[in-house]
């Protein structure tokens, strides 16, 4: 996994959030909204790709790896935006393309319609805006994620011990690659520093976080951004569906779709070169309008 020594920033309510940059160079910074609860690992073969031409800056969730402990009761995807103007402002970005992932997407979304003077455009990998009880009708099983993170949140400390064990076993992998969760090419290293950062992670806050940014839909954002955005889909993705997928780029004014053949929701460890040349293609194309 990247490994980069945090900078220490205080956000709104006084939380301490971790802040990470990588690379230098003169062109427009990347922001990255990682998932609820993902650590680095997810980006580990593609992040290097990326800064190699401009800076990427990322934040770790508030209560979660070397963030602090929330220093009020705002866990919502509004509070992590605010915690994403925090570390743009401290490390003195003005303005940024933001790249999302999974869960990561809402808070981009959230990010882009509140700040759309900053947010220069949007790479949208397999993101989603919260899952709606539409969905639920639908039989769609990620809806009732958010749901169940709910109710696990009052049980899970005491799984906690249980649950490290269990994800720190070197076969999860594999079992979780024979599901078809992940495709065959996942770089299995990768995925199980993913997996370890999850175990390590506060069960509570990790539930309620994601409850809190998942657990309401709103695609009433989308109209609302003026930010160009890119759209990158897994053709197999179980967890952010075709249907949310087909919406975003519906109503995004300026959004296209690229779909990965043969990828899941884990797309940026089975294609990273590919994700990593696409984004930089997009952010070059965007940069050359505005010159």
């Amino acid at each position: 996994m990247i490994v980069h020594e945090p900078q220490m920033i205080r956000s709104f309510d006084g939380t301490f959030i971790a802040t990470r940059s990588f690379g230098e160079a003169d062109r427009i910074p990347v922001l990255l909204c990682n998932a609820i609860g993902a650590n680095l690992s997810i980006w580990d073969l593609s992040l290097a790709q990326l800064a190699d031409s401009r800076r990427v800056v990322t934040w770790d969730h508030r209560g979660m790896f070397d963030s602090g402990l929330p220093a009020s009761n705002r866990l919502d995807a509004g509070a992590h935006v605010l915690d994403a103007i925090a570390t743009v402002r401290a490390l003195g970005i003005e303005r940024f393309h933001v790249v999302a992932w999974s869960s990561g997407g809402r808070i981009a979304l959230e990010l882009a319609q509140e700040y759309p003077e900053r947010v220069v455009s949007l790479g949208l990998v397999c993101a989603g805006y919260g899952h709606s009880l539409t969905g639920l009708l639908r039989l769609e099983f990620t809806s009732l994620l958010p749901r169940v993170a709910g109710i696990a949140r009052f049980v899970a400390p005491p799984l906690h011990g249980l649950l490290r064990t269990l994800l720190a076993r070197p076969e999860v992998a594999g079992l979780v690659r024979q599901s078809g969760m992940i495709g065959a090419r996942a770089d299995t290293a990768a995925f199980i520093g993913f997996l370890r950062g999850l175990s390590e992670a506060d069960p509570q806050i990790l539930l309620q976080s994601y409850h809190a940014v998942s657990g309401d839909s709103a695609p009433h954002l989308l109209r609302e951004i003026v930010a160009p955005a890119l759209v990158i889909a897994g053709e197999h993705d179980r967890f952010t569906t075709r249907t949310v997928t087909t919406e975003i780029v519906a109503k995004i004014a300026d959004a296209r779709l690229e779909v990965y053949e043969d990828s899941t929701h884990y797309l940026p460890i089975e294609q990273p070169e590919r994700l990593a040349y696409d984004l930089k293609r997009f952010f070059k194309e965007i940069e050359n309008t505005l010159t």
